[in-house]
């Protein structure tokens, strides 16, 4: 487990990709950790799932956070599928999209 005891001995510039478990790392360290900058994460889990609407996460300049569907295993490819048309109907109809992109995120997105 990712806590504050490694975490800090993180290079600065580094990118820490989280696609296995939420609970790998410690949410809480994390935050406190990318409030200072030094380096970036990408995750594509996280403990609960989904995230809470209001997980700092999500807001950080130096974070990206993916809606857990990725892979080609296990019918990854069909979930994202309908992942995307699940958003698109919703757009459609004028409610909020799970996973919204705004202009701010699409710059931050490889």
């Amino acid at each position: 487990m990712l806590n504050k005891d490694n975490l800090c001995l993180i290079k600065d510039g580094a990118v820490l990709i989280n696609t296995a478990r939420g609970t790998v790392i410690n949410e809480i360290d994390l935050i406190e950790e990318l409030k200072k900058g030094r380096f970036f994460t990408c995750i594509d889990v996280t403990n609960p799932e989904p995230p809470d609407v209001n997980n700092e996460i999500r807001y950080m300049e130096n974070a990206i956070m993916t809606p857990h569907i990725a892979g080609a295993v296990n019918n990854g490819c069909k979930r994202i599928a309908l992942h995307i048309c699940e958003e698109m109907e919703r757009l459609n109809i004028g409610e909020k999209m799970k996973t919204e992109i705004n202009l701010e995120v699409l710059s931050r997105l490889a």
